[in-house]
């Protein structure tokens, strides 16, 4: 088996983009006046899908939900999306990888416009070959991911799933991937990345190249 086709997810793996999300719940919150909730609690909210999140939220409110949802994805659009940076090592990880002939890609659970503009207004969008997202009718990782390998046309035999929370491991095994990858310095931790099967464990973005070689 040798890897071809790196998917990565977005938060929390290439970029710390976390103020700018805590803001946008605290901001959705405020609209919604539903109760604040502490930084601990508002970092589990990174990485799943927002449906996932405030249908959890909402209690089974449709409504509620909906317009929570539209509400937060309007003020990240405008404000929170700006707020984010590459973590230290990414960069020369990307160039690393691109210098080995590797196939990157982003399979993000973020709605995939705003991860496309995203990486444009941080320079980053030539690093990979395509960026997948949350859309319509795929907006759990699995089916971003489903989706992210038939439109670019890698074998799942050939693929890896890189990623700091559980879905992107149980993204990956759910596509039958060769490699779930889970990275220590996004907003997962060891034990919730084991617990999902996770192939790999890596604390920093370098080590990649030296597992997958």
């Amino acid at each position: 088996m040798i890897l071809k086709n790196l998917f990565f997810d977005l938060d929390g793996t290439i970029l710390e983009s976390s103020r700018g999300i805590l803001n946008s719940f605290r901001y959705t919150f405020d609209e919604m006046k539903y109760p604040q909730l502490s930084d601990t609690e508002l970092n589990t909210f990174i990485g799943p899908p927002l449906e996932v999140t405030f249908e959890t939220l909402s209690k089974g409110d449709d409504a509620w939900a909906k317009k929570a949802i539209m509400t937060y994805r309007q003020y990240y659009a405008t404000k929170g999306m700006f707020d984010a940076k590459p973590y230290d090592g990414i960069l020369e990880m990307l160039e690393d990888l691109h210098h080995h002939n590797y196939n990157l890609f982003i399979a993000t659970s973020k709605k995939e416009d705003v991860a496309q503009n995203m990486l444009s207004e941080l320079n980053l969008s030539h690093h990979f070959k395509g960026i997948f997202g949350n859309t319509p009718q795929a907006h759990s990782k699995t089916l971003v991911l489903k989706k992210s390998l038939e439109l670019t046309q890698s074998t799942p035999n050939t693929s890896a799933m890189i990623g700091d929370r559980k879905f992107d491991i149980i993204g990956g095994q759910e596509n039958n991937v060769a490699k779930t990858i889970g990275v220590l310095w996004g907003f997962g931790d060891e034990t919730e990345l084991k617990n999902a099967g996770s192939n790999i464990l890596i604390a920093h973005p370098q080590q990649l190249l030296e597992i997958i070689r």
